[in-house]
């Protein structure tokens, strides 16, 4: 269903790179850019920032240029079903900022690896992963489309959430959640909330409360053990939070939500 023709990683042209291709080609192109570039489209000039995505359409023009600077990208030409390709609901011909270029680039990269092997299942790990890249660029045009604002330390949010949810017992405050990303607290809390739509404090409790949850129902340890290993010096305070976010008591919540009831 997928055929990938040709692909390359992090193919590097000096400043004075330039494409002008009026009828394009017979297949899809897909580009990662990770240099500033300028795309012509539909007679438009397009300034884009380094990390941007574009798939350009069969038989459409590219026309596109670097930006003052070494030119660098990612390209997959492909052939694909059309039907397919627009249940992903992908704007092709259209640049699109991507927030986490690094995952993209590394599914490009696992793919580039399988096109040159000699697997004997690479046809189709190449097909997972490109609709694994589809998929990806979808939820990037539903959410923050074209925002480089966040771009720097994006990749740093999400292995800081991953951190807090995985070690939530952990003495999680404004400042050392700063300084891990080297910000101020005021930008951390901006930053933070308007990522992942909840504050860095309320993440730290729903952490906490998840986990607490795990232990209420997959142990039989006490309330008061339970609440220590879940990064409170205070019962009283666990038990009120963990009320506030569930409208249960622990008790409550074991009892209701025990596999033995089940």
């Amino acid at each position: 269903m997928l055929k990938i023709l040709r692909m390359g990683c992090n193919t590097t042209h000096d400043n004075n790179f330039t494409v002008n291709r009026p009828n394009g080609y017979e297949w899809y192109l897909l580009l990662l850019i990770k240099s500033p570039a300028v795309f012509i489209i539909n007679g438009e000039s397009i300034s884009t920032p380094a990390d941007t995505l574009i798939i350009y359409d069969r038989n459409s023009p590219h026309e596109y240029l670097a930006s003052g600077a070494v030119y660098k990208n990612d390209w997959i030409h492909f052939e694909f079903d059309p039907v397919l390709l627009n249940q992903y609901s992908i704007k092709l011909n259209t640049p699109l900022y991507i927030s986490n270029p690094f995952y993209i680039s590394d599914l490009i990269q696992k793919m580039a690896n399988e096109f040159y092997s000699k697997n004997p299942y690479k046809e189709q790990t190449i097909e997972y992963l490109m609709q694994i890249l589809f998929v990806k660029t979808k939820e990037q045009m539903e959410t923050k489309g074209f925002q480089p604002w966040h771009s720097k330390i994006h990749d740093e949010l999400i292995e800081l959430r991953s951190e807090i949810y995985s070690n939530p017992q952990n003495n999680w405050s404004i400042p050392l959640m700063a300084e891990r990303l080297h910000i101020s607290c005021g930008y951390l809390q901006n930053i933070y909330k308007n990522t992942f739509f909840i504050s860095c404090m309320s993440d730290v409790i729903e952490s906490r409360i998840t986990y607490a949850k795990e232990l209420l129902i997959e142990s039989d340890l006490p309330v008061g053990e339970i609440s220590r290993l879940c990064g409170y010096q205070n019962d009283v305070h666990f038990m009120r939070q963990f009320k506030k976010l569930t409208t249960l008591t622990p008790t409550e919540y074991r009892r209701l939500n025990s596999v033995s009831d089940k």
